[in-house]
């Protein structure tokens, strides 16, 4: 039942809904806090007749009080839901990365390039660093054990350190110090301090 509940709701949000407290950004995101807690913010189009707000709400609520039922603790929790404008904004909180891949299916990791290795990713090759230049991620790192944010999906995405470096790709760009901008669905690689 609760992988139907998630396809439901992934559906939905290729038809329907992703980040941080206070305004809903405005597109898909992703951000990451010091404590390794991520929000995710969906943003889609909800102007269809036929659509009711109230009974997705409803059914995402279900949906996350089964997960949580698994725990001794709430590991997701919905932080805003709205409907306006002919827009569905939808904003979760995850306790860790873990609760996000396993809930949505969909590869995420956040901390520490060492950790990441204990993980099995492999950071070794080029990235681009801030300056668009070719580096790598001891470079990068300086000997310091830089954070790393992985992720598979096409969304903003919001760290609470400066971006080193990123996925030497033409799909993954560095949008401000502690943002940047996925643009198609594929492993990418954030480095951040």
């Amino acid at each position: 039942m609760r992988k139907r509940i998630s396809l439901c709701l992934l559906m939905c949000s290729i038809l329907l809904f992703s980040g941080c407290k206070g305004a809903l950004p405005e597109d898909d995101t992703i951000s990451v806090d010091k404590k390794g807690r991520v929000t995710s913010t969906i943003v889609e189009e909800f102007d269809k007749e036929f659509y009711d707000a109230e009974e997705l709400e409803g059914e995402i609520d279900e949906e996350l009080a089964k997960y949580n039922q698994n725990f001794a603790a709430d590991h997701i929790r919905k932080e805003a839901f709205k409907v306006e404008d002919g827009t569905a904004s939808l904003q979760l909180v995850f306790d860790e990365w873990k609760y996000y891949s396993d809930y949505t299916g969909l590869t995420l990791f956040a901390g520490t390039v060492s950790e990441a290795e204990e993980e099995g990713y492999d950071l070794s090759g080029e990235y681009l660093d801030a300056d668009g230049s070719l580096t790598d991620v001891d470079t990068v790192s300086a000997g310091e054990d830089v954070h790393v944010l992985i992720l598979e999906e096409a969304v903003k995405v919001q760290v609470p350190g400066k971006i080193l470096a990123v996925s030497p790709t033409d799909y993954v760009t560095i949008t401000g110090s502690r943002e940047a901008s996925v643009q198609e669905a594929g492993l990418s690689y954030i480095i951040y301090k």
